[in-house]
C-alpha cells in the first residue's frame, strides 16, 4: 500500500552543486534537499534503476550513498519509542510511561505503541500537529481520514473540536485505537473501518489527511463528485518533492493553501475552501 523511495546523498561541493542544479532542470531527478554538509535526492524505488545509470553518466568519478526510505503509516513511524514530545506551549505527546515528564496543567495526547511499532519518530505527524493548532477552530467537526493511532483524533478533541469521526482501512488498527481513546478519556470519537476512496460525502469543518500522496491525489479527485467536502484540510505524509502536484490538485478542487510547513524532506500543507467569489 504504501511507495518506497530511494535516498542518495553526496557531500557538499560547488561543482557537484552545478550539476545536480542542471539535472533538476532537465527533469532527470525531482527533489534535491540541502544540509550544512550534504545534497540529497529523493525520488520513488521504482525510478531507482534509471536514476542512478543517469548519475553515474554525469558523476563518473563520485562517490555517493544510497539508502532506502521505506513506505510506512507515517501516524504510527512518528509514535515509535518515543520521550515527551512538545507540540506547542502545553500540548505533550506521549506514551503512559512518561506522564510523570509532563507538567499537571499542560494538555498531553497519550499514545501507547501497539504490536507494528517499533522505535522512532516521524516528521510527518508532527507537521500535522503544529498546523493543526492554527487551522482547528473550537467546535468544529473533524474526520481524520487514514487515522492509524488516532494521534490527529485525540489532538484534534484536546484542541476543542466537537466532534471527530476516525477512518482507517486496516483492521488490525481497532484493538490499539481503541485503548488510545480510553486512555485519553476520549471514548466519544467515533470510528470506523473502510476504504475511504469509497466514500461519497466528507461532512465536516476540518479534515486531516495523514497518508501518502498516491492516496491523497485520488481522494482530492473524489472531492470533486463528493455530496460533501471539507472546508478546510490538512494533508501530510507528503514528500517536499510532491509540493508542486498538492499544490495544483488542491487549486483545481477549490482550495486556497494557506500554509506549508517542511522539516527535512517532509512537508504538510494547509488549505481553506475558497469563497464562490474569491479569486
Amino acid at each position: 500500500m504504501y511507495q518506497d523511495y530511494i535516498k542518495i546523498q553526496f557531500s557538499k561541493d560547488s561543482n557537484i552543486a552545478q550539476i545536480l542544479d542542471s539535472l533538476m532542470e532537465s527533469d532527470d531527478i525531482l527533489s534535491i534537499e540541502e544540509s550544512n554538509s550534504a545534497f540529497t535526492i529523493l525520488d520513488l524505488w521504482e525510478n531507482r534503476e534509471k536514476l542512478i545509470k543517469k548519475l553515474h553518466e554525469v558523476f563518473p568519478c563520485e562517490e555517493w550513498k544510497t539508502s532506502k526510505l521505506e513506505g510506512c503509516d507515517w501516524n504510527q513511524e512518528w509514535i515509535k519509542g518515543f520521550q515527551p514530545i512538545r507540540i506547542n506551549q502545553n500540548l505533550w505527546v506521549t506514551p503512559p510511561w512518561q506522564l510523570n515528564k509532563i507538567p499537571e496543567n499542560h494538555k498531553k495526547i497519550i499514545i501507547s505503541p501497539g504490536n507494528a511499532f517499533g522505535t522512532g519518530t516521524h516528521e510527518s505527524t508532527y507537521l500535522a500537529l503544529k498546523l493543526m493548532k492554527g487551522l482547528l477552530i473550537p467546535g468544529d467537526e473533524v474526520l481524520d481520514l487514514g487515522c492509524g493511532s488516532g494521534i490527529l483524533s485525540i489532538a484534534a478533541m484536546k484542541l476543542g473540536a466537537k466532534r471527530v469521526h476516525a477512518i482507517d482501512n486496516d483492521p488490525e488498527i481497532s484493538d490499539n485505537l481503541k485503548d488510545n481513546f480510553k486512555q485519553n478519556e476520549l471514548e466519544e470519537i467515533t470510528w470506523e473501518i473502510r476504504d475511504i476512496l469509497d466514500m461519497n460525502s466528507f461532512p465536516c469543518d476540518l479534515a486531516l489527511i495523514n497518508i501518502q500522496k498516491h492516496i491523497i491525489l485520488p481522494l482530492l479527485e473524489r472531492f470533486s463528485v463528493a455530496n460533501e467536502i471539507p472546508n478546510r484540510v490538512i494533508l501530510a505524509g507528503l514528500l517536499n518533492v510532491h509540493r508542486k502536484d498538492i499544490r495544483n490538485a488542491l487549486q483545481e478542487r477549490g482550495y486556497k493553501i494557506l500554509n506549508i510547513r517542511r522539516k527535512k524532506e517532509w512537508i504538510a500543507v494547509s488549505a481553506v475552501l475558497r469563497r464562490k467569489n474569491e479569486t
